[in-house]
């Protein structure tokens, strides 16, 4: 008996060898988690240029409407006032004309970012506040809305051309002509040599645009022609995103965080606004590029360029009912995944039985050992538009091997996370 009662400790004490399990010291870590961890409603955000909030996933309804819990924070405790989606930038400006006041409906706004991921009753409540906060506020207050993607071509080409018909009308009969190729049905399947050829074309443009600059703002102004001419850039980064199957991933998160930057410097030059909130995928908005290095994300191309004002806030979840394109059959429908581990974040946020909480790093300085387990590499959540039942089998198909404390600067929990609304057709 004591035989094999010697044999069982002696491979616990080897299986806790090989594994680093110790269940003193993952009692601890639990202990240190929960006296860190806030309820989002006690959420405290130090003043950044640019915070940004990363969602595990894009069909969520809990990851839109803590969105807008952050950014009625950031406007209503310290004076933020724009707001970036990764959202087609033309279709953010109808959003960013309805807010101000211009006609249509927070759904249509929704619908207008361009993607099927917003086209959600939480996204319409998201606009619909900002449109309810901006009639009540003088012009100097109001909040202003941006999409820093490019993956669209309709609304960039109509805002365009209807600028340049204003200041050379010639030259907008020309150009309307030659991208006519270049438009959202087609976008994804186009012919390569037709695609490659408007490129082309849409250089040519931007080129003639600038060259006429100083004609051009005797006509408008300069805030108008700034907006013209990104317009324009935005046209050409799709077709050459278009144009680059191969390096895609790379070139649009470079685009991206350019666009990013603008959205800041033209915001600074005409309205006189210094801060930003920023808010996209897990994947784009951490600081580390943790895709096996295959692409450099937006996140890390501001954290170089930003240093510690570029402030980044992931989200997790415990269990989650979310909405995704399938792999297969393309179809919007809902999927399920449950996050498992022992030691990982998601894992000691449901042993809380809290439904939401925010982690800020920052707090955990004074704690060796749970600043230790913070810069350890652990799976973090990170689903797409696009997904498929196999992907929930496998965990690394649905997750990113980040390093908490150098992918961000805080994280958000939600422990069920429950399915998007999506709007009628």
């Amino acid at each position: 008996m004591k035989t094999k009662l010697l044999l069982v400790i002696s491979l616990l004490f080897l299986m806790s060898v090989l594994t680093g399990f110790d269940s003193n010291s993952t009692s601890s870590l639990q202990q240190s988690f929960q006296t860190k961890l806030v309820p989002v409603s006690q959420i405290e955000l130090p003043t950044k240029t640019i915070i940004g909030f990363g969602e595990a996933t894009h069909g969520n309804k809990e990851f839109t409407t803590l969105k807008l819990d952050i950014f009625k924070y950031l406007v209503e405790k310290q004076g933020y006032r724009v707001f970036a989606i990764e959202g087609d930038f033309g279709g953010g400006q109808k959003v960013n004309e309805y807010i101000l006041g211009g006609s249509g409906t927070a759904q249509a706004a929704a619908k207008a970012i361009g993607f099927s991921i917003y086209n959600t009753e939480e996204m319409a409540q998201l606009i619909a506040w900002m449109r309810t906060y901006n009639d009540r506020s003088d012009n100097k207050d109001k909040i202003h809305f941006y999409g820093f993607d490019m993956q669209r071509y309709d609304h960039s080409k109509n805002a365009l051309f209807a600028y340049i018909k204003k200041v050379d009308p010639a030259l907008a009969a020309t150009y309307e002509a030659a991208l006519s190729n270049l438009n959202d049905k087609t976008v994804y399947d186009q012919n390569q040599a037709i695609v490659q050829a408007e490129l082309a074309q849409s250089k040519t443009l931007l080129e003639r645009i600038r060259e006429n600059k100083s004609a051009y703002i005797a006509k408008s102004s300069d805030k108008d022609y700034e907006l013209a001419l990104i317009y324009a850039e935005s046209i050409k980064q799709n077709a050459t995103l278009q144009s680059a199957k191969m390096n895609y991933g790379n070139l649009r998160d470079a685009f991206m965080a350019e666009k990013v930057k603008w959205i800041l410097s033209y915001e600074k030059k005409y309205f006189g606004r210094e801060k930003l909130f920023i808010t996209g995928h897990n994947g784009h908005i951490e600081k580390t590029s943790s895709s096996m290095g295959i692409t450099t994300c937006m996140g890390a191309y501001l954290a170089n360029a930003f240093g510690d004002n570029y402030y980044a806030i992931g989200s997790e979840f415990y269990e989650s009912s979310f909405l995704a394109n399938d792999a297969t059959t393309n179809e919007r429908k809902a999927f399920y995944v449950k996050n498992s581990g022992s030691n990982r974040l998601a894992s000691l946020f449901a042993n809380t039985n809290k439904q939401n909480g925010f982690l800020d790093f920052a707090k955990a300085k004074q704690d060796e050992n749970f600043t230790a387990y913070l810069l350890k590499p652990q799976p973090i959540s990170a689903i797409g538009a696009v997904f498929s039942g196999l992907y929930g089998k496998m965990e690394k198909m649905y997750t990113l091997q980040m390093t908490p404390a150098k992918a961000f600067d805080a994280i958000l929990f939600v422990r069920t996370a429950t399915p998007s609304t999506m709007l009628a057709n």
